[in-house]
């Protein structure tokens, strides 16, 4: 299975802010199986991790999915950069979901080299896809951080360093352009949608940072701990967006909600960061309905970051 997307965005606006309705509608169409895909794959798991491993039929599922999809060497062909781009949150969602469930495919002692083999090829050609687009603004915003997480846990299902290294420079990348204010010049650029897609770009930088302290690597230390700047910008901006306005001259859309919450796949990244150092949404006047669920990092986060911990 390929994918050939294009952006959603009309292409007159240089902020890219304003999506094209039938360029949505299009790439919504193409996204529609890829996002079911990794949706199962990662309730899936979620449910395996919750019921503490009980569920072995869950995590069955999961392997079996995913060994298919590898065996079929699905996203292997990406006929636009768009493509590439999108395909990165589902790698990257995919890959934690397997990480997740690992524990019991290890103990079945389960053939993983379709597994491993597909994440590393579909690492090799993202990287691919940033390294030889010279200087491109995405190749520094929000598209890297995500093309960085989808490498990076490549690199820990395949047991490659090398491709978690180049994830958690994808990450210093991010970091260590954040200004004194603690936002991303480059997000900002995004005006009207600047506050969203602040928030849509510390969600990879966070999964990144876990994973690279987990494999000995001090992340959130870079550039003198900037990422929590950031992290306190983006959550202060979420119920009080007057400082992102000022920044960028432009009154910020609403973000998604569910039932009077912020919709938890924008926030999902706050389990991991706040179990390691402290805080609580609240603390900014944010209201969210847990768990917590993005597919893209994996699946419910509030779950699994609660496990992880026991």
């Amino acid at each position: 299975m390929g994918l050939a997307v294009t952006s959603i965005y009309d292409q007159s606006d240089e902020s890219r802010s304003t999506i094209d309705d039938e360029q949505f509608d299009a790439y919504t169409e193409e996204m529609a199986g890829p996002r079911d895909f990794l949706t199962y794959v990662t309730k899936a798991a979620s449910d395996y991790v919750a019921s503490n491993g009980k569920k072995a039929g869950k995590a069955a599922c999961v392997y079996a999915f995913i060994d298919a999809w590898a065996r079929g060497d699905a996203l292997s062909q990406l006929d636009t950069r768009q493509s590439a781009l999108s395909s990165t949150r589902i790698v990257a969602g995919m890959g934690m979901a397997y990480l997740a469930v690992r524990p019991y495919v290890e103990a079945e002692g389960l053939d993983t080299s379709a597994i491993e083999g597909w994440f590393a090829a579909r690492a090799v050609d993202f990287q691919r896809v940033y390294d030889q687009s010279g200087d491109r603004g995405s190749n520094r915003s929000n598209h890297r951080y995500w093309g960085g997480f989808a490498v990076a846990v490549s690199g820990v299902v395949a047991g490659d360093r090398a491709l978690l290294d180049w994830g958690v420079a994808s990450y210093k990348i991010g970091v260590c352009q954040i200004d004194a204010h603690g936002a991303l010049p480059l997000e900002l650029a995004r005006e009207k949608k600047a506050r969203d897609y602040h928030l849509h770009a510390i969600a990879p930088l966070v999964m990144i940072a876990e994973l690279a302290e987990a494999n000995g690597v001090d992340a959130y230390g870079f550039c003198d701990g900037a990422m929590h700047r950031l992290v306190k910008f983006s959550l202060t901006a979420v119920a009080d967006p007057s400082e992102i306005e000022a920044l960028t001259g432009s009154k910020q859309l609403k973000l998604p909600t569910d039932d009077g919450a912020i919709r938890g796949d924008r926030l999902a990244w706050v389990e991991p960061y706040f179990k390691r150092f402290g805080g609580s949404e609240t603390d900014y006047g944010i209201k969210v309905n847990r768990p917590l669920f993005s597919s893209n990092l994996g699946g419910r986060l509030t779950v699994m970051v609660a496990a992880k911990a026991g």
